[in-house]
């Protein structure tokens, strides 16, 4: 494990799009995690004599149509992303490598019926069907991180399986077996354990694609109403977007940033993880 690290600090240090993209991510996370040290106002005050405000020495991004204040509800914001991001592709992560490991690994009859059911998932539109099923449970954010979640794992699947019919044919592997080791030990000590890591390249990508869903179910106001959302922010500022252009325009730069900080992230590991790119810039 050891090596791990020490190769992955180097190549930290040689590939200058991760070490952007971990900057950037420290820094969403500081504000996120340290939003009521850095917060200037309550974000849901509202200051009925400062509504549609540009920025001033007090509020530094301006105020909304209600009189909110920008700048701290971009912080709190930043959390809600974060949070459903993160959570929404751990699940995809787990189920996608499960579904993906049992089929790579059994093979056979398991495999083609696992291989025909992940089909479905990705022929079907998987945004409409977040949007129905958001329609039927409501929008609670736990709801959308579940939703999220069981919608957008596919992808993972087809790599873990990919990897586990690659890995059960090794060495190690067939030692395992002739040592008598059941197959469920097989999968959860070798298989996924070795073949993890395009995983999570991919599912640090898969953030920001669940960022995104919930920015775009927030603006179409299908998210959570108790929670303070970009994607809200963005919906708010639509009619005042031509004399007041901050209010929509600055929440939207933020889920622009955030989603190129984890696409970088997940193109940085994927040039750690993968051989056949180490030598591309």
């Amino acid at each position: 494990m050891k090596k791990y690290f020490t190769a992955f600090g180097k190549e930290l240090r040689r590939n200058s799009q991760l070490r952007t993209g971990f900057i950037m991510l420290a820094v969403l996370l500081i504000g996120a995690i340290g939003a009521p040290v850095f917060a200037t106002h309550d974000p849901y005050f509202l200051y009925d004599s400062l509504r549609v405000a540009p920025g001033t020495d007090g509020f530094i991004f301006g105020t909304d149509h209600l009189g909110r204040d920008i700048y701290s509800q971009i912080l709190y914001g930043a959390r809600t992303s974060l949070e459903i991001g993160i959570v929404a592709a751990s699940i995809a992560a787990v189920v996608g490598t499960l579904i993906g490991g049992i089929a790579g690994f059994f093979g056979g009859a398991v495999d083609k019926v696992i291989v025909e059911f992940i089909n479905i998932f990705v022929m079907t539109p998987s945004f409409f069907l977040i949007l129905i099923i958001v329609a039927i449970f409501g929008s609670d954010i736990r709801y959308v991180m579940i939703v999220l979640g069981l919608t957008s794992w596919p992808g993972n699947a087809r790599l873990m399986r990919a990897q586990a019919i690659s890995l059960r044919e090794r060495t190690f592997v067939k030692a395992a077996q002739a040592m008598g080791e059941s197959k469920s030990k097989i999968l959860f000590r070798h298989i996924i354990p070795n073949g993890i890591f395009p995983i999570i390249a991919n599912t640090t990508m898969q953030i920001s694609g669940a960022i995104l869903t919930e920015a775009g179910l927030s603006f179409l106001g299908l998210g959570d109403p108790n929670i303070i959302s970009w994607g809200q922010m963005i919906s708010a500022g639509k009619q005042y977007l031509t004399k007041s252009p901050w209010i929509s325009a600055i929440p939207g730069v933020f889920v622009v940033l955030t989603v190129l900080t984890f696409f970088m992230i997940g193109e940085g590991l994927n040039k750690f993880i993968s051989p056949k790119m180490q030598n591309t810039k």
